[in-house]
């Protein structure tokens, strides 16, 4: 009798066994055969691109955060720029799209925003974008109005499920501006199955509201002026996907600053601001299976600083900021699914509100990055003024974090950054180290 007992239970083990490997091996091939539910418009983040794909001729969607960072103190200098230096965030973002036909499509966004600091500062935002796609053919569409402009990696991908860290990366925010609207036209589409292309035309920056530690930032958002389109950019971006779960990326940003505005010198002479900025970044990206793997670099040139500065001390009751005539920043970042240590998935069977199982993840992620704003600037403008202003940041950030993702839609975060500025003097950024913590969804 023990001897039948222990085959029918030895039985039991057998078929519980190949049933939860059956499980398992049916999950594996379901979470493969598995597709997102967000696709993406060229240029346009998740959400954004929902109009594009939409059963119904419209669409609404949006993403939305909620940050928090443990800083004690303002950096030196950043008093004016609160989103680079608050401690806690808001945002929520809606899209409005409608097809009018397959090939006229309208899309248009509402952000709301709003900031606090540690010195009680509070700054409240709202942003407004709006654009029609025009699509031509695989080769050659069109877009026009208010719309992302095509140039590094987050600015097409700044919805926060789209990135690792709370916060966006030190280089696409300081380097290259992040949440970056360009009025105009933007041309883009297919050379090949390898390759894809974009090219606009649009507005050139303000360059009265440039700060001295953050570049072009503060300069990227449309104008609605009388000198709104006295100045003109370009922005190439070309993209090659021929590898199989490679992207690699080269972009461009050439366009005036100066707003043709008049300066005057503190000699007397009055002239036009003369001024160019130019912007180039290229980018590579690797995902496989449980692994993510991403480089960018950077780095921008300015002509007629010494212009600027005496256009932005027209504008800031005689304080003048001292650009860099060339920054460099660049980062590199590896991330690993850590839920993929777990042969044994068969608990996240079941679907619920908050988790899909075909899409949770656990990433792990390392990233340094290094930023230099004044790699190379005009000393005679410190040298000649007591009301110069300069910022410098020659910074080495290194951020580890971990994500939560239970789907594709939601993700909680924590990371913490090492930063160390190696700039010394009175213009010298300071530094601390942060804890960050956030969460982020899209809809």
């Amino acid at each position: 009798m023990k001897l039948f007992y222990s085959v029918l239970l030895g039985c039991f083990f057998i078929v519980a066994n190949n049933n939860l490997l059956f499980a398992q091996e049916d999950f594996q091939q379901e979470e493969e055969e598995h597709e997102t539910k967000f696709k993406q418009q060229p240029g346009l983040a998740k959400a954004a691109s929902k109009v594009f794909f939409s059963e119904k001729p419209w669409s609404v969607s949006g993403f939305g955060e909620v940050s928090f960072v443990n800083r004690n103190d303002v950096p030196i200098g950043m008093e004016d720029d609160i989103e680079l230096s608050y401690n806690n965030l808001y945002r929520f973002s809606t899209f409005f799209g409608y097809r009018f036909t397959d090939k006229i499509i309208w899309n248009s966004e509402i952000l709301v925003e709003y900031l606090t600091d540690p010195n009680g500062n509070s700054h409240f935002e709202f942003i407004v974008e709006a654009f029609m796609d025009f699509s031509i053919h695989k080769s050659f569409n069109l877009r026009t109005g208010i719309y992302p402009l095509s140039i590094g990696y987050i600015n097409n991908n700044d919805e926060p499920v789209m990135f690792a860290s709370v916060n966006r990366s030190d280089v696409e925010r300081m380097i290259v501006p992040s949440t970056w609207m360009g009025m105009g036209v933007s041309f883009y589409g297919l050379i090949s199955p390898s390759f894809n292309y974009t090219f606009g035309v649009s507005q050139g920056l303000d360059g009265s509201s440039f700060l001295s530690g953050t570049w072009i930032r503060q300069g990227r958002e449309p104008r609605f002026d009388g000198n709104s389109f006295t100045t003109y950019s370009i922005n190439p971006q070309i993209n090659y996907v021929g590898l199989k779960d490679w992207t690699l990326s080269a972009s461009a940003f050439i366009g005036q600053t100066g707003n043709n505005q008049e300066i005057t010198d503190y000699n007397g002479n009055k002239r036009i601001a003369n001024s160019v900025a130019q912007l180039y970044t290229a980018y590579v990206k690797h995902t496989k299976k449980n692994w993510e793997f991403m480089a960018l670099a950077s780095t921008g040139y300015m002509s007629g600083t010494e212009d600027l500065y005496y256009l932005t001390a027209q504008e800031n009751g005689g304080v003048g900021q001292v650009i860099a005539n060339q920054n460099i920043g660049y980062l590199v970042e590896g991330s690993f699914d850590l839920l993929s240590l777990f042969n044994n998935r068969s608990f996240l069977r079941k679907k619920n509100a908050l988790i899909d199982p075909h899409d949770v993840k656990i990433p792990l992620f390392v990233r340094y990055e290094y930023i230099n704003t004044h790699k190379n600037y005009n000393e005679k403008l410190l040298m000649a003024d007591t009301n110069a202003n300069m910022v410098h940041f020659n910074s080495d950030i290194i951020t580890v974090g971990v994500n939560f993702k239970p789907r594709e839609e939601i993700a909680f975060k924590i990371d913490y950054q090492f930063r160390n500025n190696r700039a010394t003097g009175p213009y010298a950024a300071k530094e601390d180290n942060l804890l960050e913590l956030g969460i982020g969804f899209i809809f």
